[in-house]
């Protein structure tokens, strides 16, 4: 089969067309990070044992295909940068620290690489890599397995009841963050990808975000992410704080986005006609509603516990995941979503839901360090 140049196979223009996108990331990488370094040689390797490979003789950094069919272009993009660690070790010190120690340590830290992609078992098995990082400590485990029964609990008819339950299990995260930082443990930070291969974000998903960043103990940063299935750009997001914490409001993530249309199906079964911008109304509604029930909750948390002496201690923890969030994105945009036009009606009828909506399930771990709803 002909590619776009009609003289080279399909085979040969998606090779051609990963190869410029791993030039382009390698130029982004070393300008946005303003380190100056020659620009090494990129190959595709067909190397199924090793999918990224710094080569000092040639000064080329060889990437498997198997890493880019096989995986998420934001793991390719940490291989990449991990051997642009070994390349800048090499310019900078005229050997190769392929042993990954004190120098290339250094290196990784001006690039950026995040925490996971720092070692030799990402040239080996990055997604193996991904989850050893994100698996959750003995305690950690044990804090998410006691938040799930509280949120299982949840699931109760009384709304009373219910609405305890979920206050409860913040109170639960929101006391062992800040005991952890009082016995000064060292904090594991990570971030999840949240993709919906989409060209934009819609205004209600940053309204969840917001959420997130607020309540969650995360920041969320919205990015450019290439796709090398699709030969595009999507725009995705990063939910980056402590294990446990990526992985609470990861999980509050999707409960949100599955709920929105499951109850604006209840809403709209009692209109015969509904305006245009209803869904995303009713939407911005819900989340409104559920951003407030969620400050109500906060404020009466820190008025009976003793959170509210601790203010020091939680800002210490912000300005950790500001060092977390920086390093991996030194020049961050901000962005909010576009203005839209609201249904009032939809919108209030929205709101009140939201108001009423409480975090109802389980969570579950999976291997890859994702979280899933329970069924």
């Amino acid at each position: 089969m002909k590619g776009p140049g009609l003289t080279e196979t399909f085979e040969e223009y998606l090779e051609k067309c990963w190869t410029q996108q791993l030039v382009r990331e390698a130029h982004e990488a070393l300008s946005y990070y303003r380190i100056r370094i020659p620009m090494p040689v990129f190959l595709l390797s067909r190397d199924s044992q090793r999918y990224g490979i710094f080569d000092p003789q040639r000064y080329a950094i060889s990437i498997s295909r198997h890493l880019i069919e096989a995986h998420p272009w934001d793991l390719v993009i940490e291989v990449l940068k991990h051997e642009l660690a070994h390349a800048l070790v090499y310019q900078q010190y005229g050997h190769d620290d392929s042993m990954h120690g004190e120098f290339f340590d250094k290196a990784c830290q001006r690039l950026g690489v995040a925490p996971w992609a720092r070692h030799a078992t990402i040239e080996l098995d990055p997604a193996a890599a991904v989850a050893a990082h994100r698996e959750l400590a003995p305690e950690e485990e044990r804090l998410l397995r006691r938040v799930e029964k509280l949120l299982s609990l949840a699931a109760s008819g009384n709304e009373n009841e219910a609405s305890l339950a979920m206050q409860r299990a913040r109170e639960l995260c929101a006391r062992h963050h800040l005991e952890s930082l009082a016995a000064h443990k060292k904090q594991d930070y990570t971030y999840v990808v949240i993709h919906h291969r989409k060209k934009q974000i819609a205004t209600w998903q940053w309204s969840i975000f917001n959420i997130l960043n607020e309540y969650f103990f995360v920041n969320c940063i919205s990015r450019s992410l290439f796709d090398a299935k699709d030969l595009t750009h999507y725009r995705v997001v990063d939910i980056m704080g402590t294990r446990e914490n990526v992985q609470m409001a990861e999980y509050a993530y999707w409960f949100l986005y599955q709920q929105l249309p499951l109850l604006f199906d209840q809403f709209r079964k009692d209109k015969s006609t509904q305006p245009r911008n209803a869904r995303n109304s009713f939407y911005m509604g819900v989340l409104r509603g559920f951003a407030e029930k969620l400050k109500k909750q906060q404020h009466d948390m820190v008025q009976k516990t003793e959170i509210r002496t601790h203010t020091e201690l939680v800002l210490v923890a912000e300005a950790e995941l500001e060092n977390f969030v920086r390093g991996r994105f030194p020049s961050i945009t901000g962005g909010s979503g576009r203005s839209v036009s609201v249904s009032e009606e939809a919108y209030n009828s929205g709101k009140d839901r939201g108001r009423e909506l409480t975090l109802h399930r389980g969570l579950h771990q999976q291997h890859s360090g994702g979280v899933r709803l329970l069924r």
